[in-house]
């Protein structure tokens, strides 16, 4: 009898591995999982920095055209310790989140009222098409003359590149809805609104998060853009500043945050947009 109970309390791990639920991994595991994803997204990065490091060692290239990466990272914490550079991100960001909710409260529903006529989509097609090879920054000497050098230039600026791809993609997302299926809801007596709520808008999701992402970073460039001509802060009125000075380190430090804060963006911000909002409808599949 002893041993029968031995036997089933030897068993009983066993069983008990047997009968773990496929996909459930212990915390090591999926802290390794992260650390690998991690090192996938970090590895061009790291090479990019040695082929850096090796041009500049190997050709002796003067700090007046090339600086060695470290220069860059010593730069950039002398930039956070005086506070220049966490004022001027957040001027920036300042900037493109004001001028994203103007465009997000403008352009959706403006692309929503021309997708729900498919005449008038197709008549407003050429025309947002026109506008969108018109580039923001090609905007910015006339928005100059207009307001000046000032912190409306570029807002209006920012707006005008958001707005666009975000209202053409919206028009484009309503307008290819498959009208049956706003019939169906009509004949089991539904209203518009429920119409517009239940069957356009997430059927037209997946463009209208397309149109966000792209203003997002077309915005992000107009921005820069904007700052570097007229405004006093900021990361690019920082760069265009240190230009002057021929402080090759700041400038490369700002290139490389402005890169790195779109990508912090992208990751925190509009990757949960999307996952939250297009996969809630049910457009994406596993």
């Amino acid at each position: 009898m002893a041993q029968v109970q031995e036997g089933r309390q030897a068993a009983l791990p066993a069983a008990l591995e047997t009968e773990r639920p496929k996909g459930t991994t212990s915390f090591g595991s999926a802290s390794l999982g992260r650390l690998k994803e991690a090192a996938r997204i970090l590895a061009p990065f790291g090479v990019l920095a040695v082929i850096w490091w090796v041009i500049k060692a190997s050709f002796d290239i003067s700090d007046n055209v090339l600086v060695s990466p470290w220069a860059v990272i010593t730069a950039t914490v002398e930039l956070v310790r005086v506070g220049i550079l966490t004022d001027f991100i957040g001027l920036s960001i300042q900037r493109l989140g004001g001028a994203t909710l103007i465009a997000v409260f403008t352009a959706v529903p403006i692309g929503i009222v021309l997708g729900l006529n498919k005449n008038v989509a197709t008549a407003f097609e050429p025309f947002f098409r026109f506008l969108q090879n018109v580039s923001g920054i090609a905007w910015l000497p006339l928005a100059v003359v207009w307001y000046g050098l000032s912190n409306t230039t570029i807002l209006l600026v920012i707006i005008y590149t958001l707005t666009l791809p975000l209202g053409f993609n919206t028009m484009l997302g309503i307008k290819t809805v498959p009208p049956r299926y706003a019939q169906m809801c009509n004949s089991l007596g539904a209203s518009r609104l429920r119409v517009l709520r239940d069957v356009y808008i997430p059927g037209a999701l997946p463009n209208i998060i397309v149109g966000f992402r792209l203003g997002i970073g077309y915005g992000w460039r107009a921005l820069i853009a904007g700052e570097m001509l007229a405004a006093q802060g900021g990361l690019g009125d920082m760069i265009f500043q240190a230009r002057t000075a021929n402080l090759i380190d700041q400038i490369m430090a700002g290139m490389i945050v402005i890169g790195c804060l779109y990508l912090v963006m992208d990751r925190l911000i509009l990757q949960p947009i999307e996952d939250v909002t297009v996969g809630r409808w049910g457009v994406l599949r596993s």
